[in-house]
């Protein structure tokens, strides 16, 4: 509630600020009272510059204090949230995906969850959960698997969903769920196809994902 408060208090007083320059500037143009001027008014500094320097002025002031709060030192956060960073791959450039990879491990969100979904599962794809291991595999919790179909085939390019596809099904939620980084190769189906797998893997398992 007092939050709540001073945010209207705020929006009263920038309202009512706004309005009252706005009336000054209006009437300073009605008027057109100058305070000093030249004998042929080549130069004059009157009512309405007068308001517009104030305004100016007032501008500058609170543009200091916020850029001063902004460089003061933050509150600590409590994150309770959990998210999932989801990261769709089809035939990336090594080096890209890469970097892609170490930015995310610098990332400092507490008990961030990474999936990385390689959109083919062919040899040619493989270099792509190679460099996942690469750059994750140093951390606990790592988990990768080389799926032979996806959620809407089971991997004979057939539309059976026999024992098999269930039980791989059930792995590769089970490596997402448990694993704080993940890598799933499967077979190619599309962004929508990688960005399902993702999601129907992870469940309700997380608050929010990216």
């Amino acid at each position: 509630m007092p939050s709540r408060f001073g945010t209207a208090v705020r929006i009263f007083i920038t309202t009512l600020f706004a309005a009252v320059v706005l009336f000054a500037i209006l009437l300073a143009y009605v008027t057109g009272y100058q305070f000093i001027h030249t004998e042929q008014h080549h130069l004059s500094f009157g009512l309405y510059g007068a308001f517009l320097s104030l305004h100016l002025l007032l501008q500058s002031l609170f543009a200091f204090l916020e850029h001063r709060q902004m460089r003061g030192p933050s509150r600590p956060q409590h994150l309770r949230r959990t998210v999932a960073l989801c990261i769709a791959a089809y035939q990336e450039d090594p080096d890209y995906l890469r970097k892609c990879l170490r930015s995310i491990r610098r990332i400092s969100f507490p008990g961030l969850k990474v999936v990385l979904v390689v959109d083919g599962n062919r040899h040619e794809d493989a270099y792509m959960m190679d460099i996942f291991q690469e750059v994750m595999g140093g951390v606990e919790q790592t988990g990768c698997v080389v799926w032979k179909g996806n959620y809407h085939s089971d991997g004979d390019g057939g539309g059976g969903k026999g024992s098999l596809h269930t039980e791989e099904a059930a792995r590769v939620a089970r490596v997402v769920r448990s694993c704080r980084y993940s890598c799933i190769m499967q077979e190619w189906g599309g962004k929508r196809e990688v960005m399902y797998t993702a999601f129907k893997a992870l469940g309700d398992t997380v608050d929010y994902i990216q």
